[in-house]
């Protein structure tokens, strides 16, 4: 049976299980799947509204404090076939600032445990895997990168989340549980977390007063050109990956073009307003780059997306960086102390 054969009956809302569901792509997530109408359980270490800064307040999920990787599997099934969701995003793992040995125990012994259990359900759900364009690296030529492209990670990150990615396929190939993974480009939006590029650019932007001394952003080189895409766009996507009469096995979700990364901090400047300076060093700054960041051009093809899930990105980058801007320059979120409404 299924995910779509047992999902719901009339009347009866869809039942969405978002792991990582306090962080900053899993909020955006928790919001549009509940605007989409469906029932949210929003699932994080420890049942956490979500960081300082972390994008939309979710929209009234129900919440679960559960240490995926750190459940036994016996426990971790009889948790999930009490909630019986008809599907589960896996939006969790370790990204920025994280050591590769606490990235694979994010990345790949969650998914692993996942692969353990869901199948074991009496009702398997439908698993979408949030996948990274990062598990490509760099490309061989100039065009887009297409779903069929070889994988050629060469970080940390995108080793562990191939690693992930190529087990949920393994696992569908097997006739093991519906599975979808989603390869999504470099995600802009309100509650990017600080250690990353544009997040960490916004929070010092935060700290810089209105009508003070310019600030010298002191960053590494910014010459490289990556696909960036709004998260609520993202999110958007993985509704309709989940709504999907089928389960699509791979599906490349980005904006299908390159932007420099020194022309979208340039653009959080203008669009902060904050008196500041940019300078760009050629020895490691402060504030990293992306994972894997390197000085290569890359883009998703998105032709898939629209042809199988109906998706396409509707959202301008400008709208992006102003959501990012918004939410960091919140004093409650600048602070710390509480969290936009």
């Amino acid at each position: 049976m299924t995910a779509h054969e047992h999902r719901s009956g009339p009347g009866t809302a869809r039942h969405v299980l978002v792991l990582g569901g306090s962080g900053f792509v899993g909020r955006h997530l928790t919001t549009a799947f509940h605007r989409a109408g469906w029932q949210v359980t929003a699932v994080s270490r420890a049942g956490e509204t979500g960081q300082p800064g972390g994008g939309p307040e979710p929209a009234a999920p129900r919440r679960l404090a559960l240490d995926v990787p750190g459940t036994d599997p016996g426990t971790l099934a009889d948790v999930l076939a009490r909630a019986a969701p008809h599907v589960v995003v896996n939006a969790a793992g370790a990204v920025w600032a994280a050591s590769e040995e606490e990235m694979a125990r994010g990345n790949v012994l969650l998914v692993d445990r996942l692969l353990t259990v869901l199948p074991r359900l009496p009702r398997p759900p439908r698993l979408l895997q949030l996948g990274t364009v990062h598990e490509y690296g760099p490309p061989l030529d100039d065009g887009p990168v297409t779903e069929a492209a070889a994988l050629r990670p060469v970080s940390g990150y995108g080793r562990t989340k191939a690693r992930a990615s190529e087990a949920v396929l393994g696992a569908a190939r097997d006739g093991a549980l519906e599975a979808t993974v989603l390869r999504v480009s470099n995600a802009v939006g309100a509650g990017l977390p600080r250690a990353s590029l544009l997040g960490g650019v916004a929070a010092e932007l935060a700290a810089v007063p209105e009508h003070g001394a310019p600030a010298v952003l002191r960053l590494g080189p910014l010459t490289a050109r990556r696909d960036f895409v709004d998260a609520t766009d993202v999110a958007e996507a993985v509704v309709a990956a989940a709504a999907a009469p089928a389960a699509v096995p791979v599906v490349n979700i980005g904006r299908g073009t390159s932007v420099a990364a020194g022309d979208l901090v340039r653009r959080l400047l203008a669009v902060s307003g904050r008196p500041a300076e940019l300078v760009e060093q050629q020895q490691p700054a402060a504030v990293p780059a992306a994972p894997g960041g390197t000085a290569y051009a890359q883009r998703l093809d998105i032709t898939l997306a629209r042809r199988a899930l109906g998706w396409r990105p509707s959202r301008e980058l400008d709208d992006s960086l102003r959501c990012l801007w918004l939410a960091a320059g919140d004093p409650p979120y600048a602070s710390g102390r509480g969290a936009r409404k």
